[in-house]
């Protein structure tokens, strides 16, 4: 499997015959972020938006971007703080 680093985060890449195109998610994290493109390049210039999107969309401070795992619970517990 090939993989593809972008601002510290990995995503796997696949091709799938489904879907005639690679396909790609980034790994490391409990959100599910993927993208697809039918070129090299194509893949990378989506990978890199959802990567940049992703860590726009989570700089609100209950929602930080996550890396290598773990922020599950974090964010289990942030939620629970606030329904108390």
């Amino acid at each position: 499997m090939k993989t593809m680093t972008h601002r510290g985060y990995t995503a796997e890449i696949r091709y799938s015959e489904e879907d005639s195109c690679f396909v790609g998610r980034v790994v490391d994290i409990d959100d599910i972020v993927s993208f697809d493109g039918d070129t090299a390049e194509e893949l990378r210039t989506a990978f890199e938006g959802m990567v940049d999107f992703y860590i726009e969309v989570c700089q609100k401070p209950e929602s930080p971007p996550q890396k290598h795992g773990g922020g599950l619970l974090s964010r289990l517990r942030a939620a629970l703080r606030q329904t108390s």
